[in-house]
């Protein structure tokens, strides 16, 4: 008989979101609840509606499926299939209650059980939606790594810290949508058609980089033979839109550091720290030209930035997407040509930009404490390049040297910079990145 170790997390969180109507809080539409919680749910499926009518939230009992996961394919998902009633509480409150099924339904999975979990959602008269969420779930856990436990055994993977703030971000890029103006160099204001096809296609990079790094068994991961945690998946990108044709190679691998959260971010999205870690920029000189910011930290920012040669010749732009919050923080870029950027700062359509995101996620050891010395982060790094512009699923030998040389070079180059900033404790300082 194998032994099972069960987890229990319960948490609950109250916080103010500028979005006053329910129906923004995607509660409801596989598509529009997994579009927006992408950094949590691998895949969702509506299996059917035992109560409702379509239309209206008011009185509707789902039953759903869904695999939610955390950005590393070292780290398992986890599935359930559960029912969902929403109702109208009062004239401007409403409530959503979760809750598992495996007494009805088999699960696919037996490794999580979402116990009455969900949100209440009062819309407040200065426009914004007061929103307290409750998760309760319980998690068997003897099958993941020792490497990664204390993950699990805190409120940060399954907590209800997580949703709420993914439903923040949310917000702030709706926001940021209609509101904030995209600021070039010399100050000059990009048009509203620039800095909607800019958005949208850095909102696309993200949900694709999610999506890549999740360990949800649509990724055929294969596990190097150099190292237990570094891992490859070979794509077929034929017929999809906004890749280019070919095949593509993800490469990733988990590693902890000793340095908080927040200083490994700040250092990562920083410009003038990317010749450190990055191998093919070590020779230029990388500067952010264009910047919107998405709520009130200025780390949470989409980015053009470019690269010059010594001789000040534009070799290559990026955009790059920063986003940080208490449970993780992303730095997500994607390499654009001159002509790609002047046609999406014109307002071209993003969906036609090919783009291959490349980053970073990067995970706390513990929720709170963030800025405390002694604290861990878990820091993914993941590539994605072309391999070939044929269809084959195959990677020459040279190719996989050259994937891990990569991968174990950048891993050094970051290591040895939180070596050398711990040491000198200079992490705030800007100007030594």
């Amino acid at each position: 008989m194998q032994h099972l170790i069960w987890r229990r997390a319960r948490l609950n969180r109250t916080h103010k979101i500028l979005r006053p109507r329910f129906d923004v809080i995607p509660q409801h539409g596989k598509n529009q609840w997994s579009g927006v919680f992408y950094n949590i749910v691998s895949k969702a499926a509506i299996v059917g509606t035992l109560l409702g009518v379509d239309g209206s939230y008011d009185n509707r009992l789902q039953v759903m499926s869904a695999e939610l996961h955390l950005p590393s394919p070292v780290l398992l998902t986890r599935e359930c299939y559960f029912g969902r009633y929403s109702k109208q509480l009062s004239h401007n409150t409403w409530g959503v209650v979760d809750v598992s099924l495996e007494k009805f339904l088999p699960s696919p999975t037996t490794n999580f059980r979402k116990k009455p979990s969900g949100c209440l959602i009062k819309l407040m008269p200065n426009g914004h939606s007061k929103v307290t969420w409750v998760e309760h779930v319980e998690v068997e856990d003897n099958q993941v790594d020792h490497y990664f436990q204390s993950l699990f055994t805190s409120t940060l993977a399954f907590g209800a810290s997580r949703w709420i703030n993914s439903l923040i971000r949310y917000g702030e890029w709706l926001q940021t949508l209609f509101v904030t103006p995209l600021v070039a160099d010399e100050g000059v204001f990009i048009a509203q058609m620039g800095k909607t096809s800019l958005l949208q296609l850095a909102d696309r990079m993200m949900k694709t980089f999610c999506g890549n790094v999740s360990s949800t068994a649509d990724n055929p991961w294969t596990q190097m033979a150099h190292s237990p945690y570094v891992r490859i998946m070979v794509k077929n990108n034929m017929g999809e839109a906004g890749k280019p044709p070919g095949t593509s190679v993800v490469f990733t691998t988990s590693v902890w550091l000793d340095v908080s959260r927040t200083r490994l971010f700040n250092f990562l999205r920083h410009g003038n720290s990317r010749t450190k870690w990055d191998l093919l920029s070590r020779r230029h000189n990388i500067r952010e030209f264009a910047s919107m910011l998405k709520g009130e930290n200025p780390g949470n920012r989409v980015s053009l930035m470019s690269a010059h040669n010594s001789q000040g010749k534009l070799v290559i732009c990026f955009l790059q997407e920063s986003y940080t919050d208490s449970t993780g923080s992303y730095i997500v870029y994607a390499p654009l040509d001159e002509s790609a950027v002047a046609a999406l700062i014109h307002g071209a359509n993003p969906d036609k930009v090919m783009i291959l995101p490349s980053g970073f996620s990067i995970l706390p050891e513990r929720l709170h404490g963030d800025e405390d010395r002694n604290s861990r982060s878990l820091l993914t790094i993941a590539f994605h390049i072309v391999e070939s512009t044929t269809n084959e699923p195959y990677l020459a030998p040279e190719s996989i040297e050259t994937i891990y040389k990569v991968i174990s070079d950048t891993v050094y180059s970051i290591t040895n910079s939180v070596l050398y900033h711990n040491h000198r404790n200079n992490w705030m300082d800007d100007s030594n990145f």
